[in-house]
């Protein structure tokens, strides 16, 4: 798995002022009319995909067309007396009969104002691969072949675009992943263009509720596994990339201050959605969970013949529906069920006609169902028409009438309070009218949508510059200058040294050829005031001690972070890492100047610098890089061969590990380095 780089430029464009010019009706309308609510920020949206293409006719049959119902599926239709009705007091064109299975839908779900059912969802030009289709809706686009061009998922662009500053790490209050995906298999609706940046990956959950296998994770390794249910998870999350992992020891702190207050299904969906709902009730604050459910591909004894009530089919659904309404009761009990709004969908449904084998082949429109408290409840769009279908037996593609991007472009603005502006970033390739213009889907309670006034403005990133001057012990040759001697003798690499060391960095910063004058390689460390690393970065050390980038500027870009406080730590292979006193004030175009070389002052422990020739420098000696300079450093330079290379045992810098190497480590040995600098530290 490849190390991310993620996004960090400007927002000028996303968080420009809205112009009246293309702004939709819906909109405009809606900045006329009193508050609704500003109270949003800690909302989720849960979506459940359903993958497989669930036969939403057999779902939810269009009772005043049972005869259509019954001459297109003679061997596998609902007996109508097993059928729940929904809503009897809507028109034919929206009577619809739920599948004994879903019970709750209608008892707990449509009874308690708790569901809204979306009919005729599609897109464009409709496409009957569920892996093209899966990518098609995902991505937000419309069926054509343009999407292929798209490397991003729209929930990634969404949370992109709230989150400008997010760096795949906790920053201000958001201290968890803007997404979490349960299930199987990775959702392209999250990508970015930095692969994925915004979402962690947990499948396979253990007996005791928690994932013990995460991917698409970022964070720091935690220092100690517990012998816990899910060890098995820590002990993958610090081995499954050479990144530093930082959110495992939150997820963990999540999921422990969590609870389950209802027994779920035993399925692999019950699972996934009480560890959803201990997440929550843990107070993680991500925004978008996905859980995800296989098996809807029902070519083959859809249902059970001569007992069409039962099958595969009926158990799909009988294990959606009971997990769902324990989901629910789970939030309600833990008065967590106000904040959530979950979303049931699937790629697309099956055909109206059966096929020969019990079964259903790929179709075309299907629905969403969309649950929760502030849930407007209803049917909105109308039943399929069966008896207008194409040459091959599925819905005609015309009967579309709710494109999906516009019930999300709702669920977005309404539940989450994106802009218009963060609507078109999501669904650059949809048509304005599409995603702006939706009268017919509002299908959360008016006093629940979020106010216009109130739709949340991204925080922009920040760009600043540092410069920095600093003296190695080891390399430091007097009169003010470093030796040379490991670029003049070609063992000083082209690229950034820090991937193979305890520090684990493994950023692209290169120079070919190197510049002249250069020392060595610096790895520096932003972390907030929290001490969460927000940015690393490898610079190079002139001989003068400046420290300058690859390009040879001694303006430090530090981009694209929150505005907050952070701290500076700075590295060295083979020297006691130190860190700077004071905190740094993010500030968009400011530079702060810092000069070691002139006092203790400048670090945040007595001690950590060394007095050498009038000049206050980085201690030379810790070899293996843990913060101590004791007796596994000796070991470590006495097994050296000697030959001429790189390596941390040269405390010099000179090329080779000799007694001048060893002559500085018995200078220092016993030295203790400020101890929370090492703590998070590869082992």
């Amino acid at each position: 798995m490849r190390r991310r780089q993620f996004i960090q430029q400007g927002m000028a464009g996303v968080i420009a002022p809205i112009v009246l010019q293309g702004l939709g009706v819906r909109h405009l309308a809606a900045s006329a009319l009193p508050a609704s609510t500003c109270d949003f920020n800690d909302r989720v949206l849960v979506i459940l995909y359903n993958f497989g293409a669930n036969d939403i006719i057999n779902n939810t049959v269009p009772l005043s067309q049972f005869s259509d119902y019954t001459t297109h599926r003679p061997d596998i239709y609902l007996p109508e007396s097993s059928l729940i009705t929904l809503d009897d007091t809507l028109g034919d064109d929206k009577l619809l009969g739920l599948h004994p299975s879903l019970s709750d839908f209608k008892n707990y779900f449509y009874d308690n104002e708790l569901l809204a059912v979306i009919q005729r969802v599609g897109y464009p030009t409709p496409n009957r691969s569920h892996f093209a289709s899966e990518d098609i809706i995902f991505k937000g686009a419309a069926g054509t072949d343009s999407f292929n061009a798209i490397e991003d998922g729209w929930l990634g662009r969404f949370l992109m675009d709230r989150y400008p500053t997010y760096s795949g790490r906790p920053f201000g209050a958001e201290l968890d992943p803007l997404g979490i995906i349960l299930g199987s298999t990775p959702s392209t609706g999250f990508h970015t263009i930095d692969e994925h940046a915004v979402e962690l990956n947990l499948s396979g959950q253990d007996p005791a509720g928690f994932y013990s296998v995460i991917s698409s994770l970022s964070g720091e390794p935690i220092d100690e596994i517990p012998l816990s249910d899910h060890g098995d998870l820590l002990t993958y999350m610090s081995l499954i990339e050479k990144s530093t992992q930082v959110y495992s020891q939150r997820v963990t702190e999540v999921f422990d201050a969590g609870t389950n207050q209802i027994t779920y299904p035993d399925s692999d969906l019950g699972d996934q959605m009480k560890t959803i709902a201990r997440m929550i009730s843990g107070g993680s604050r991500t925004k978008v969970y996905m859980a995800r459910k296989n098996g809807w591909d029902t070519h083959v004894n859809q249902v059970v013949s001569g007992s069409t009530t039962t099958g595969k089919h009926a158990d799909l659904l009988q294990d959606v529906n009971d997990t769902l309404k324990a989901f629910q009761e789970d939030l309600d009990q833990q008065g967590l069920s106000d904040k959530v709004l979950t979303v049931v969908f699937s790629e697309f449904t099956r055909k109206v006609v059966q096929n020969g084998s019990y079964g259903t082949d790929h179709g075309t429109i299907s629905s969403m169902y969309i649950i929760g408290d502030h849930v407007k409840k209803g049917i909105y769009g109308n039943n399929l028409d069966l008896s207008d279908i194409d040459a091959q037996g599925a819905a005609n593609g015309l009967q579309l009438e709710n494109d999906y991007r516009a019930v999300w472009s709702t669920v977005l603005q309404d539940w989450l309070g994106a802009p218009d502006t963060s609507l078109q970033a999501s669904f650059p390739l949809a048509p304005s009218a599409t995603i702006l213009q939706r009268p017919d889907l509002q299908f959360i309670e008016a006093m629940e949508t979020v106010d216009p006034a109130c739709y949340a403005v991204p925080v922009p990133p920040l760009d600043m510059h540092i410069t920095m001057k600093l003296y190695l012990e080891g390399l430091y040759a007097g009169s003010g200058l470093h030796s040379t001697a490991l670029a003049d003798g070609a063992y000083l690499p082209l690229q950034q040294p820090y991937g193979s060391t305890r520090y684990n960095y493994y950023g692209a910063e290169e120079r070919d050829p190197l510049l002249t004058g250069i020392s060595d390689w610096i790895l520096l460390e932003f972390r907030n005031a929290t001490d969460i690393v927000i940015i690393r970065k490898a610079v190079l050390l002139k001989d003068d001690g400046v420290l300058v980038e690859p390009d040879g500027s001694p303006l430090l870009s530090v981009g694209g972070v929150y505005p907050e406080d952070f701290k500076i730590i700075v590295r060295h292979r083979s020297h006691v890492s130190i860190a700077l006193a004071a905190l740094t004030t993010a500030a968009s175009g400011t530079q702060v100047d810092y000069d070691l070389t002139t006092g203790l002052v400048a670090t945040d422990k007595s001690g950590q610098l060394k007095l050498v020739d009038g000049h206050w420098m980085m201690l030379a000696g810790d070899i293996d890089q843990n913060g101590v300079i004791a007796t596994e450093d000796y070991n470590r330079w006495r097994r050296d061969p000697g030959s001429p290379a790189y390596s941390a045992n040269d405390l010099n810098g000179d090329g080779v590990a000799d007694p001048q190497d060893y002559d500085l480590w018995k200078a220092n040995r016993s030295h203790i380095a400020n101890p929370d600098l090492h703590s998070t530290l590869k082992r």
